[in-house]
């Protein structure tokens, strides 16, 4: 029985271990928690020095996993509160330079992080001008209006 309960134990280590690897949404962690319960439980019940080995084993596990769980806490809260970083979202209030003139009420290029867009602006904007983006349309085309010194 004593086996059983050590596998247990070690397949929650596992399986709490495989999930900063794998993509789980912390169903491995939770998986882990409960086997690393199950398997001290029915460690106590057959054991008869339990303080020894409570302070040998046990406890250090319950600290590692609590500190795993803490970490995920930790990054998924401080992902939640991260900034859009991608999609359009991040594009607003970005500034970009005009690769091909914008037309007044017509489409052009616009130059931003390394990508060519297809933009349109209320106003005639001519090449090597800088923009910023005031919204992105359903068609993943830039709004963009003149800053600065226009060319």
């Amino acid at each position: 029985m004593a086996y059983l309960a050590d596998s247990l134990i070690f397949f929650a280590f596992v399986l709490v271990v495989t999930d900063f690897f794998a993509m789980s949404y912390g169903v491995f962690t939770a998986a882990g928690a409960i086997l690393f319960v199950v398997g001290t439980v029915i460690l106590f019940s057959v054991m008869h020095a339990v303080p020894a080995f409570f302070i040998r084993i046990v406890l250090p596990t319950y600290i590692t996993l609590t500190v795993f769980v803490s970490i995920f806490v930790y990054l998924g809260y401080k992902a939640y509160r991260a900034k859009v970083k991608t999609g359009g979202a991040a594009l607003i209030n970005q500034e970009g330079e005009v690769a091909k003139d914008i037309k007044e009420g017509g489409e052009g290029k616009i130059f931003i992080n390394g990508e060519l867009w297809t933009a349109f602006s209320d106003n005639e904007i001519v090449k090597g001008s800088k923009v910023v983006i005031t919204e992105v349309d359903s068609k993943l085309r830039l709004k963009v209006k003149p800053i600065g010194n226009t060319k």
